[in-house]
């Protein structure tokens, strides 16, 4: 039985890891240790001293344990590799958001930025309240797009009233005012403040998405006052709202198209976290198959992600493209996940590339050039390149732990896309979970973690996410995984 040195408690990874988590190559060489220390006669002595500082689980419900070493393979990460990835990935989703938001729509590029706030981004940095050339004065209080409004005998207004409560008089025609001028220093956007919505209905759903479950949860959220800071809310909300409380259409029927601004950047935020929760069904599916690197078992994940995916997408929005583009991110998203090998991910990366963008990645892209609306046409192929560019791998670093090291290449990628301005909230909490999931939780810099906000919240969000969906199935026997006594 392998032995892992167990991660420190959840309030000690605000200052990075002490300890880091054993590489793979690492296990494979304490397998063979073992069994020699087997042959020699002193398995007591290390047995022993194993049985010090963990505890073998028997028969007792895992629900609320926190796994920390596993001797299954899945897919040759180990369950503390698996949670590991998963943490950077969520880490870096929120604060690949965060960095940017400063910078949302700045067209003028780093000029523009440098102007505004003195200087490049170069961390965690509170929105101006102003921007000169805002659109948000022209963007329509009761649906999508531009003001025409959905004109009605009511004297409420969708955002204001509805949501987005306490902020229609931020969108006057005689205000200039930044979209999110109303957020703290690292706070994360509305989009982004939903995917931490979504978080707690998976875990409220004993890990798996359910689409009803989480629909609920957003009419609550987004019609409660205060349960969010930003200023500015996209046109699928807004049409979404206002086909409910104006045309009093059920649920289900309110996801609108104003076939302009729906078919967007934004609308991969909550299908890359549904992406990131199908690792439970990668090891569920895992374990119940002994060929671990069956082609047809990988099709049956992915199918199931991808479903997944496209439903999360159809909640808040009515676009066949979405979908189908969720659906293929969704499988990137999780395989940056669950495999540890940098040639077959940048193969499968390159793969979706083709089928998104007709092109492979270009790693060599000037970051400046990747400037874009947030329409997925033009919003995909610098979120492709970027990623490329600032990938870690196993040459960046040791790359301890189940991730692929370079953890500074993850808060640098995130840096450069806050400072190319145009659309890059949304596409840096994606950039940043694959990125984050590349790396692995103890590569990325402390200072990646502790500036986004509220610390403690977030930090409690991921726990209780990554507890949920990295379940030990039934399946595995009691014998084949240690838990810590915390």
């Amino acid at each position: 039985m392998v032995m892992v040195l167990a991660k420190n408690n959840r309030k000690s990874k605000r200052n990075k890891y002490s300890l880091r988590l054993l590489s793979s190559s690492t296990i494979r060489i304490l397998y063979i240790s073992s069994f020699a220390i087997l042959a020699m006669g002193f398995f007591s002595a290390f047995n022993k001293k194993a049985m010090s500082s963990s505890k073998i689980v028997t028969n007792q419900p895992t629900t609320n344990r926190h796994i920390t070493s596993s001797t299954s393979s899945l897919n040759h990460l180990s369950i503390p590799e698996i949670e590991n990835r998963l943490e950077g990935a969520i880490w870096s989703f929120f604060a690949g958001d965060a960095l940017a938001s400063p910078t949302h729509w700045y067209y003028g590029g780093e000029r523009q930025i440098i102007s505004e706030y003195g200087h490049k981004i170069s961390d965690y940095t509170k929105p101006n309240k102003k921007l000169a050339g805002s659109i948000l004065n022209k963007s329509d209080l009761n649906g999508g797009g531009r003001s025409k409004s959905m004109s009605t005998s009511s004297t409420a207004t969708i955002i204001g009233d509805i949501i987005n409560h306490g902020k229609q008089k931020l969108w006057s025609p005689n205000e200039s005012n930044h979209y999110h001028g109303t957020l703290q220093r690292g706070e994360n956007t509305l989009e982004v403040s939903l995917a931490r919505v979504l978080m707690k209905s998976i875990v409220n759903n004993d890990g798996i998405f359910d689409a009803n479950h989480f629909r609920d949860a957003y009419i609550t959220f987004m019609t409660t006052p205060g349960s969010h800071n930003d200023t500015y809310a996209s046109t699928c909300h807004r049409m979404f709202f206002a086909n409910m409380i104006f045309r009093q259409l059920n649920p289900k029927d309110c996801p609108d198209n104003d076939h302009h601004n729906v078919d967007t950047m934004d609308g991969l935020i909550l299908p890359t976290i549904v992406a990131l929760a199908g690792i439970r069904t990668h090891i569920i599916s895992t374990n119940n198959n002994d060929n671990h690197n069956n082609p047809e078992l990988t099709t049956t994940v992915n199918d199931e992600v991808q479903k997944s995916a496209a439903e999360c997408a159809a909640v808040t929005r009515r676009s066949s493209v979405l979908e189908g583009m969720s659906s293929l991110w969704a499988t990137v998203v999780l395989e940056a996940v669950r495999n540890p090998n940098d040639d077959e991910f940048l193969n499968k990366f390159n793969e979706f590339s083709k089928q998104a963008i007709k092109r492979p990645s270009n790693p060599r892209v000037g970051d400046s050039s990747t400037m874009s609306a947030c329409y997925l046409s033009s919003s995909l192929p610098g979120l492709v390149d970027m990623v490329a560019k600032y990938m870690p791998n196993n040459n960046d670093s040791d790359g301890g732990g189940g991730g692929g090291g370079g953890g500074d290449r993850v808060w640098q990628g995130l840096l450069a896309n806050a400072n190319v301005g145009g659309e890059n909230v949304h596409r840096g909490s994606v950039m940043g979970a694959i990125l984050g999931a590349r790396a692995g939780f103890n590569q990325i810099p402390s200072q990646l973690v502790n500036g986004l906000y509220p610390l403690s919240e977030l930090e409690k969000e991921i726990d209780d996410f990554v507890r949920a969906v990295v379940q030990v199935p039934p399946t595995l026997k009691s014998s084949d995984r240690i838990v810590s006594d915390s």
